[in-house]
Order: structure tokens, then C-alpha cells, then sequence
């Protein structure tokens, strides 16, 4: 038994490893640096589709940002940190949503890189 266990835990190692974020402060190449993007003001959605996550995993929803809930495109995203997956286009930005009047709205929350207009 202990060693079907230990089989188990490391199948499930290897695949969580698979669909694994990592946090970092390196920009990923050919993307603008946080330094940059907070200069430049944040990122913008550039549609009304764009998604807030709770984590760096595109269906893992936000509270409040599932179902008919939208982020309009005067809102702004105020990223602190780049999360890359293993998935293909998987770069997340970590920070704070703020509203079309600039207060916060959710903190330390994802979103998709290629879903936001970001840069300087």
C-alpha cells in the first residue's frame, strides 16, 4: 500500500507540474516590463471579454467575474508581477483591477496577458 501511495503522489507531482505557474519579476520575452506598464498607466481590456482570475489558470474565475459579470473597457489593471504556465500563452499578470474611476476593485488578482491592451 505504501508504495502504490507514493506512486500515486508522484503522478500527480508530475502532472500538476505540467499545468504549474511560476511567479517571477523577469519579463517575458517580447513583453513589456511591470516598470513599463506601470509608467504607461496599467493595461486596459481590449474588449469586454477579457477575464479576472483568482489564480493563474484561465477558468478559474474571480468572485463576482463569472457568469454575466463583465469588465467594461474604462477599467484598468495595475500589474505587480508576471506568472507564466506551462500552457501555451500562458502569461498571467498578478495585481489590482481598478475601476473606470479609479478605485480598487480586487486585489492581487490574474489576468491574461493577451486578453489587455498593456505597455508604455
Amino acid at each position: 500500500m505504501t508504495k502504490r501511495l507514493l506512486t500515486l503522489c508522484v503522478l500527480l507531482a508530475v502532472a500538476g507540474a505540467a499545468f504549474g505557474a511560476r511567479g517571477d519579476d523577469a519579463t517575458p520575452k517580447g513583453h513589456p516590463s511591470i516598470a513599463q506598464i506601470q509608467k504607461g498607466g496599467g493595461c486596459a481590456p481590449k474588449d469586454n471579454t477579457a477575464r479576472i482570475l483568482k489564480s493563474a489558470n484561465p477558468l478559474d474565475f474571480a468572485a463576482n467575474w463569472s457568469g454575466s459579470n463583465y469588465v467594461g473597457t474604462g477599467w484598468t489593471f495595475m500589474p505587480n508581477r508576471y506568472v507564466v504556465t506551462d500552457l501555451d500563452g500562458g502569461i498571467f499578470l498578478q495585481g489590482d483591477l481598478l475601476s473606470s474611476r479609479g478605485s480598487v476593485v480586487d486585489k492581487s488578482v490574474f489576468i491574461l496577458f493577451n486578453e489587455w491592451q498593456c505597455g508604455a
